[in-house]
């Protein structure tokens, strides 16, 4: 009984951890994703500039854990909902942190040429390791691809 307690009281904790912190760092634990941006148009063919802040091991002197592994994955969608997985940009992007500044890491994937315009989704899945065990977190960022 005393150990469920704890638990209820660490998940409560920890969503309002995520709501307090939300604007700062989105949907992620412990990454801002910098670019892509939501609503961004790109062709067909273009190179998109990914680029993410991992933040400090210790931040406000505060150690609550760390990202283990991120992976982005493009998809098609319709309104909101993602739809097919069409592309994996990465399944295992650098999440190196640094004990106490913010560290910021980049890459570039090229849009496949044969994508046809419409709405499109960026998935990134995030794997953490908090205090009370791991979580998997994901953040979707919509773009379109339009005709050249």
């Amino acid at each position: 009984m005393f150990s469920k307690s704890i638990l209820t009281i660490t998940l409560v904790v920890l969503a309002l951890f995520q709501l307090v912190h939300g604007s700062v760092f989105s949907q992620l634990q412990f990454i801002k994703i910098k670019s892509p941006k939501n609503n961004d148009v790109f062709e067909a063919g273009e190179k998109v500039h990914v680029e993410y802040i991992m933040q400090p091991l210790i931040y406000k002197s505060t150690s609550m854990g760390r990202a283990l592994s991120l992976g982005i994955h493009f998809h098609s969608r319709t309104g909101n909902q993602k739809q097919q997985k069409l592309a994996t940009v990465s399944n295992s992007c650098p999440v190196t942190a640094s004990e106490n500044k913010f560290v910021t890491h980049k890459t570039t994937w090229t849009i496949p040429k044969n994508t046809k315009p419409g709405s499109y989704a960026f998935d990134f899945d995030e794997n953490v390791q908090v205090r009370s065990g791991r979580l998997q977190v994901k953040e979707t960022i919509k773009v379109s691809v339009v005709e050249k």
